[in-house]
C-alpha cells in the first residue's frame, strides 16, 4: 500500500487546536515549547486559548496550524509507526509537508511561516483585496469570466487555489472580486465570499516575493526523505534545490490542489492522511479521487484506529 501525507493550510484552524493531543500524548508538548522558544511569543497560548481573532490572523494562523500539525505528525510516527511515500501541503501546508520530510527544520519552518504571515498581511492595505470559492463552475467558463473582468477593469483577479473538480477559490482587488461573482450569479453560479485577511496566490501578493526570498535564502535546506508535491506545478520534487523557488512562487501562484491528487493517484497511492486539524482535505481528496481511501486525524481516537 502506498501511502500519502496531507498537510492543510489556512482555515482549518479553530481555538483549542492540538490540546486534546498533548493530554492525550505528553510528549507532543514539546512541540508547542519549541515553537514558543523560536517565535519569542506563546503560539501555544494562541492555538490553546485563542481568542478567535488573534488566531486567525494570518502571522499567527500560519505558525499555529504548522505546529500543531507538527505534533500531530510526532504522534502518528510513535504510535502508529506508518510508512509513508508522499508528502503535500496546501499553501502554508507545503512547509509542514517538507518538515515531515525532513527538508527543513522545525524551528526554521515556524519562524519562516510567521515571516511569511506577517508580509502577506501587509503586502495589501485592509479592505482592497477577497477571495470568494466558486462552485460547480467549469474552469474553462471561469478562467474566460476572469480573463473579461481583468481586461474591463484593469483590475488584479486571479484562480488562486483548484481545490477540486468542483471548488475554486479566486483572489484579486475586493472591486474586481465582487464583479466578478455578481457576473456568475447572473449565471446560475454559486459562490461563498470567503472570511480572510488578504488576496492570497494572486498578483497582489507579488510585492513581498523579494522580500521573502531573502528570508527563504537564509533557510538550511535538506534533500527530502520522500518526494514532495509542490503547489505551484503538481509535480513531484525530491531534491533540495526547487524548494525555496516553489516557496517564493507559491506566495503569488496558483495552488493546483486537484492536480496534486490526482497525480497522487497516477504515482498508485491508494491512501492518503491528512495530518494537522480539521478535515479539510480529506473532505477535498475523497470528492477528487474515489480510487484510494483518504482519512483524517482530527480525533485522538482516529490515530488510535488508524
Amino acid at each position: 500500500m502506498k501511502t500519502a501525507l496531507l498537510f492543510p493550510g489556512q482555515g482549518s484552524q479553530y481555538v483549542g487546536m492540538g490540546f486534546k493531543w498533548i493530554e492525550a500524548f505528553p510528549y507532543a508538548k514539546s512541540f508547542f515549547d519549541r515553537a514558543d522558544n523560536a517565535l519569542g511569543f506563546s503560539i501555544s497560548d494562541v492555538c490553546f486559548n485563542g481568542p478567535d481573532e488573534k488566531l486567525a490572523a494570518t502571522e499567527f494562523t500560519q505558525p499555529a496550524i504548522l505546529t500543531t500539525s507538527m505534533a500531530m505528525f510526532e504522534i502518528l510516527k510513535r504510535e502508529s509507526g506508518l510508512a509513508f511515500d508522499y508528502v503535500a501541503g496546501h499553501s502554508l501546508g507545503e512547509y509542514s509537508a517538507l518538515v515531515a520530510a525532513g527538508a527543513l527544520d522545525f524551528e526554521q519552518a515556524v519562524r519562516i511561516v510567521n515571516i511569511r504571515g506577517r508580509l502577506m498581511q501587509r503586502a495589501v492595505p485592509a479592505g482592497k483585496g477577497k477571495m470568494a470559492a466558486v462552485r460547480k463552475c467549469d474552469p474553462g467558463m471561469l478562467n474566460k469570466e476572469i480573463a473579461e473582468v481583468v481586461e474591463s477593469t484593469g483590475l488584479v483577479l486571479a484562480a488562486a487555489n483548484y481545490n477540486s473538480d468542483d471548488q475554486i477559490v479566486v483572489s484579486g482587488s475586493s472591486e474586481a472580486v465582487d464583479m466578478l461573482l455578481s457576473n456568475l450569479k447572473e449565471k446560475k453560479v454559486k459562490s461563498i465570499p470567503l472570511n480572510v485577511s488578504a488576496p492570497f496566490h494572486s498578483p497582489l501578493m507579488s510585492g513581498i516575493t523579494d522580500e521573502f526570498k531573502r528570508e527563504l535564502d537564509r533557510l538550511d535546506i535538506s534533500t527530502p526523505s520522500v518526494p514532495y508535491l509542490a503547489n505551484i506545478d503538481a509535480e513531484i520534487h525530491d531534491e533540495a534545490g526547487p524548494i525555496v523557488s516553489n516557496f517564493s512562487r507559491q506566495i503569488s501562484g496558483s495552488v493546483l490542489w486537484t492536480q496534486i491528487i490526482k497525480n497522487l493517484a497516477g504515482l498508485g497511492v491508494n491512501r492518503a492522511v491528512e495530518v494537522g486539524p480539521g478535515k479539510v482535505l480529506s473532505g477535498l481528496c475523497a470528492r477528487i479521487e474515489n480510487s484510494f481511501e483518504c482519512l483524517s486525524l482530527d480525533n485522538v481516537e482516529d490515530i488510535r484506529r488508524l
